[in-house]
């Protein structure tokens, strides 16, 4: 009787072990199989492209013209990160900047290429407006996003005109 349990307990012990196995095998697989795929055309994954796309879309949102009639200047931000940015000034060289450009969080970091103005600039866009913030004597200017693409030298003649 005392070889019967102990072959028992075995027999148990091996079907527990076995089916342990088996599960532990079809976890495997089943992993391996979703991070085969994944590797290999990991395109299909939709976490993935929803996650960049946020980022993408909301980096081109600024990208374009801005003009502030009020104050003379305007601004063109290219999706390489430069850009240009001019002001018309009435009692001295108008200004002709070019900037680079980066996104940091929710704002916009903005490195003008003038002496003068020598910490980087904070923007934010808030619908069709860029809003321009800076220390040092600069003034806040509002922007507003125009359509088509805007000849500078052009905008700046037109605001000696007026």
């Amino acid at each position: 009787m005392v070889k019967s349990t102990k072959k028992k307990r075995s027999h148990i012990g091996l079907i527990i072990f076995t089916i342990l196995l088996v599960i532990l095998l079809g976890v495997l697989g089943v992993n391996y199989k979703r991070f085969a795929s994944k590797q290999l055309n990991p395109v299909r994954d939709n976490k993935v492209v929803k996650k960049d796309s946020p980022k993408i879309t909301k980096t081109e949102k600024v990208v374009g013209s801005y003009r502030d009639d009020q104050d003379g200047a305007a601004i063109v931000l290219n999706e390489n990160g430069t850009g240009r940015y001019v002001y018309a000034d009435k009692n001295n060289p108008d200004t002709n900047d070019s900037l680079t450009w980066r996104k940091e969080g929710e704002h916009y970091l903005i490195n003008l290429e003038d002496r003068d103005v020598t910490n980087p600039l904070t923007a934010t866009l808030d619908n069709n407006k860029l809003i321009v913030t800076g220390s040092n004597g600069w003034n806040t200017e509002t922007f507003q996003k125009v359509n088509e693409e805007l000849n500078l030298q052009q905008f700046l003649n037109d605001m000696h005109k007026k």
